[in-house]
């Protein structure tokens, strides 16, 4: 397992699997981090699930690389986008993922933008 020098580390770790959702539950961590992170996607996942099966993080990932520069998207980013289940096209606006960010992204507005430029 990466990161894990000895075999306790390797059993803490694997415990996670067997905790409670609100032993998994790292939004109190988040919150105390400085403000660095507001309105950035850490692609953490702590939106998901989205009820439209979008993975949101990958969705953002790709967005964030494409507004380098929007006028020379790499190919490689547009065939990841592309070979997504469903993209931010997909997005029906119901703020699910937006309640559960603790990073106070814009995910609707930001799905919106990603279908705008790659769908």
């Amino acid at each position: 397992m990466l990161g894990c020098k000895t075999r306790d580390e390797v059993l803490d770790s694997v415990r996670y699997l067997d905790m409670s959702d609100s032993e998994r539950d790292y939004t109190s961590v988040l919150g105390t981090l400085r403000n660095d992170f507001r309105g950035n996607c850490v692609y953490c996942n702590h939106c998901q699930p989205c009820p439209d099966n979008i993975d949101i993080a990958a969705v953002n990932k790709y967005l964030d690389i494409a507004r380098l520069d929007e006028e020379n998207i790499p190919p490689s980013i547009r065939s990841h986008y592309s070979g997504l289940a469903n993209g931010g096209g997909a997005c029906i606006s119901c703020g699910s993922c937006e309640n559960r960010c603790p990073f106070d992204v814009p995910i609707i507005d930001n799905m919106a933008t990603a279908a705008r430029i790659f769908e």
